[in-house]
């Protein structure tokens, strides 16, 4: 039985993560005449336009340095961010690291580094920027079947941002690691090969084929709750005040771990991978599927051995071969 549903599990990753990889394509298929302007004519990155009190705003975000190539290149940016601006990064080949604070104005810093200069002409970044929106992303050059065929060279792209607090954040197809701040509103985080670290979600919640450990402090559940789909790798969720919600797991190889008050287990069931409770009074929905992995629910700020090696975790048990 514990075979076949590891077989049903790498099918609903592979499928998942399928799904983002085409939708992503769409995606920017979709996107390329907003980020490039007119009939694809106009600028590719967006300009600074932040001002204060009719001065441009300092750059002020450092550059700690990362898993960069041999050549290397840097773009820099400040905008006007209104608040609940939509922040949108898509087919970045890097990490992503989001600071965020109580302020209306975007930082945006980008290296990107290959091994010869020449290669810098490949997987170019594109950015598009309104009050409401930014988005940033990997150009496609693959444009034909044809092309799709050859290769392209390695060029990786490190995304540091400086970010207001209240915001809706999405990242689709991020090859690495992804740690932000606090975000005073929904948080979405599909198709990552990585770590997913966020700092504190205040809202809606989704995570979709992620291939990596997830680590999210929850400030408050809405009525949209919290879903987590296809992900390989253990989930610690933290939350802050009162929990009340009803949490639906199936199909996962793991265990859920609550460490909250008020849990009412009304079933589990290891061998097939499912498990109901309700946390506090119920009401909002936790929802996991298709999860290769342990679950933890915890207090913020209460010690756990979430993101340790355990028995129970698939790190460890590979250790132990």
């Amino acid at each position: 039985m514990r075979s076949k549903l590891n077989t049903t599990l790498i099918a609903i990753l592979g499928l998942t993560l399928m799904g983002f990889a085409g939708g992503c394509r769409h995606m920017h298929r979709a996107e390329r005449a907003g980020a490039m302007g007119d009939g694809g004519t106009g600028e590719k990155i967006a300009p600074s336009d932040a001002t204060k009190d009719g001065k441009e705003v300092a750059f002020s975000l450092v550059d700690k340095g990362g898993d960069d190539l041999s050549e290397k290149e840097e773009l820099r940016r400040v905008y006007n961010l209104a608040p609940g601006a939509n922040v949108d990064l898509n087919g970045i080949n890097g990490s992503i690291d989001v600071e965020t604070a109580d302020v209306e104005i975007a930082e945006v810093l980008i290296v990107r580094s290959a091994n010869k200069r020449d290669d810098l002409q490949f997987r170019k970044i594109s950015i598009f920027h309104d009050p409401n929106r930014l988005r940033i992303r990997t150009e496609d050059d693959r444009k034909s079947v044809f092309s799709a065929m050859a290769s392209v060279p390695d060029v990786r792209q490190r995304v540091i941002l400086k970010l207001p607090n209240k915001i809706r954040f999405t990242t689709n197809g991020l090859n690495g690691n992804l740690t932000t701040g606090e975000i005073d509103g929904r948080v979405e985080v599909n198709g990552v090969n990585g770590l997913v670290k966020i700092g504190q979600a205040g809202g809606e919640a989704n995570f979709r084929g992620i291939n990596g450990d997830i680590e999210a402090t929850i400030a408050k559940l809405n009525d949209e709750g919290i879903r987590i789909t296809g992900v390989n790798g253990n989930t610690k969720l933290q939350f802050i005040g009162d929990v009340n919600a009803n949490i639906e797991a199936s199909g996962f190889f793991g265990e859920v771990k609550p460490d909250l008050p008020n849990v009412q287990v009304q079933s589990s069931e290891s061998m097939v991978g499912s498990y109901k409770a309700r946390i506090g009074s119920g009401g909002v929905r936790i929802r996991v599927d298709g999860v290769n992995g342990n679950i933890y629910l915890g207090k913020a700020g209460k010690d756990t051995k979430a993101g340790k090696d355990t028995p129970e975790s698939p790190k460890a048990a590979a250790k132990t071969k």
